[in-house]
Formats: structure tokens, C-alpha cells, sequence
């Protein structure tokens, strides 16, 4: 994996399950009009599958490559915002996420979590308001021993905020490995179930 930025905060992996907050459908949906958690550009990603995970995993390591070849990082985040304006399918314009949270992001919502807030802490440019990359989600209680399970897997932090998830790294690739992760088990479990 490419050399990216780092981050001094340290890794935390702590769930307790009776403490996470629930959402509502309903909330979820009204969400996208009204915001939710505070964020008013929320979307509502529980549509995405796995095989929109695969391609989008492949294309931002693509981006990867590109923003480590790029002579001025301020001067490519901006080509890059400028081409997602232009688009308009998810797996096109990453659904407005940062890169470095993209893939993670559409696996945690594969996985069946609502994710409600993200950001890459300018690891790729442009103004972010975190000092580390992070995801902030709504996790079902039946699926904390797998997240937790692949954040142990990827070596990321996984920890709890006002009965939120939270899924941060310590470097500017580390969520990708979680969704890297994500997709190997995924697939493993459907290869045993047609074997």
C-alpha cells in the first residue's frame, strides 16, 4: 500500500452492545431530508451490496494512486470534486464521501450499518474538520461481533461516542483495509455456502 499520512490517535477496539443507540427506518429515511446526527448532507446508503463494494474498493485504490502521483494535492482534490459534481451514480461519485472512507463506508452499509457522518482529515486534501479519518454509524446489536471482528482483522480502531460507532485508522489507508477485510469475509462466507 502507497506511504500516506498518519495520525497519533490511538487504537481502541471497545463495544458494549447494550449501549448502542437504535435508529428507526423511519429515522433513517426522514434523514435525508431533514438531516441526521447533526449532518444535513446525510444519504441513506442501505441499498449497496457487495458487488458495488468490490468495484468501489478497486476504483479507490485507483484514487489512491492518483492523488500519490499528483504534483499538487490541493490543486487534484479540487479536479476531484469537480468531476463527482458532474456524475450522478453512486459508485460514480462515491456517494459525496471523502477518499479514504469510501470503500469502508459502503462496506459498513453492506454489512447493514447506517453510516451518518464521515470524514478523511484532509489526508487527500482540501479543508476537514477531524484529526484522524473516521466513520460514525448506527451499528444493529446483532452485527457488533462481526464489525468488531473486522476491525481486529484490519488492525483499526473501532469504539463507542454517545451510543454511535465510531471506526477510525492511524493512517490514511487503514479504513480501506477494513473494507478490504470486510469483502474477503464476506466472500469466504458465500464460497462455503455453495461449496
Amino acid at each position: 500500500m502507497l506511504q500516506g499520512r498518519t495520525y497519533s490517535q490511538p487504537i481502541v477496539r471497545a463495544l458494549d452492545a447494550d449501549a448502542l443507540a437504535e435508529l428507526s427506518d423511519e429515522d433513517a429515511e426522514t434523514g435525508e431530508d431533514d438531516g441526521l446526527e447533526g449532518n444535513q448532507q446525510y444519504r441513506d446508503l442501505r441499498f449497496i451490496g457487495w458487488d458495488l463494494v468490490e468495484r468501489v474498493i478497486e476504483r479507490e485504490k485507483a484514487l489512491f494512486a492518483r492523488f500519490a502521483a499528483a504534483p499538487d494535492l490541493e490543486a487534484e482534490a479540487e479536479r476531484f470534486l469537480e468531476e463527482i459534481e458532474a456524475v450522478w451514480e453512486p459508485d460514480e461519485d462515491f456517494c459525496g464521501l471523502d477518499i479514504g472512507v469510501i470503500a469502508a463506508t459502503f462496506a459498513l452499509s453492506a454489512l447493514g450499518a447506517v453510516t451518518v457522518s464521515s470524514c478523511n482529515a484532509g489526508g487527500f486534501g482540501g479543508r476537514h474538520a477531524e484529526r484522524f479519518p473516521l466513520i460514525i454509524m448506527y451499528l444493529p446489536r446483532h452485527l457488533a461481533p462481526e464489525v468488531l471482528a473486522i476491525a481486529e482483522a484490519a488492525d483499526v480502531g473501532l469504539d463507542m461516542v454517545s451510543g454511535l460507532v465510531r471506526l477510525y485508522g492511524r493512517s490514511d489507508y487503514d479504513l480501506h483495509r477494513f473494507a478490504e477485510v470486510a469483502l474477503a469475509r464476506h466472500l469466504s462466507r458465500r464460497a462455503a455456502a455453495l461449496a
